[in-house]
């Protein structure tokens, strides 16, 4: 598999950014910042270099804290994955709001996508990446 350097504090950061993006559109009841979210999470599909908060925190906010922490080698499906995951959880509660169909269960799934991202972002565990290294290991066979 292919693989990439990431720095993971930045890929970290946009989790984080991610998920105080979506608890707040919970918490405001606002469906279009869950869409705005999606976008911003399905650029960081397509590559590294077009997810913007990563970009933000590794071209400006890493010189400016001077956190110079070395790069990582990360799988790039696992990254795909990742993102794909989180804007795909949060585009099915997105269409579920825009329809207004199943209107509670829509926004108990965006505020869990939300806690899982903060747990992505407070402890280093990603589940979505649990997830990949599972399914990676049962088709492997």
């Amino acid at each position: 598999m292919k693989q990439c350097l990431i720095h993971d504090n930045s890929l970290r950061f946009s989790k984080g950014i991610y998920g105080i993006l979506t608890l707040f559109a919970f918490l405001t009841h606002n469906h279009w910042l869950v869409f705005a979210t999606i976008l911003l999470m399905i650029l960081g599909i397509f590559s590294i270099k077009l997810n913007i908060l990563y970009q933000l925190h590794i071209l400006v906010l890493r010189k400016l804290f001077a956190n110079g922490s070395e790069p990582i080698r990360k799988e790039l499906g696992e990254l795909n994955f990742v993102s794909a995951m989180g804007s795909t959880l949060l585009f099915i509660g997105f269409l579920f709001l825009y329809f207004g169909k199943f209107v509670y269960f829509a926004w108990s799934l965006i505020l869990i996508v939300s806690l899982l991202m903060f747990l992505s972002y407070f402890s280093g565990v990603c589940v979505a990446a649990s997830m990949y290294v599972f399914f990676k290991k049962i088709f492997k066979r």
